[in-house]
């Protein structure tokens, strides 16, 4: 039994060595991945529109029945 004295090749991992998978894009899928991204541009455009609006004031809080108290709470903006 004599060996050969050629190099070793050197072997590529598993998942290498696998065929590579085609996928089937549809129109259907295209689609739905333009409501999708349209969706999501209508989400940040609210995100942003909430934000630059500002907080929201504190309400009032209504007056327990029974109360003595007659004066208002002053105005809610200096």
């Amino acid at each position: 039994m004599a060996r050969s004295f050629e190099p070793r090749r050197p072997q590529l991992p598993h998942f290498c060595q696998r065929a590579p998978r085609h996928t089937l894009v549809t129109i259907t899928n295209l689609r739905y991945l333009h409501r999708l991204v349209w969706l999501l541009l209508l989400f940040q455009i609210s995100t942003v529109l909430l934000v630059l609006a500002g907080p929201v004031p504190p309400s009032p809080l209504p007056s327990q029945p029974g109360s003595t108290a007659t004066h208002s709470p002053g105005p809610l903006m200096p």
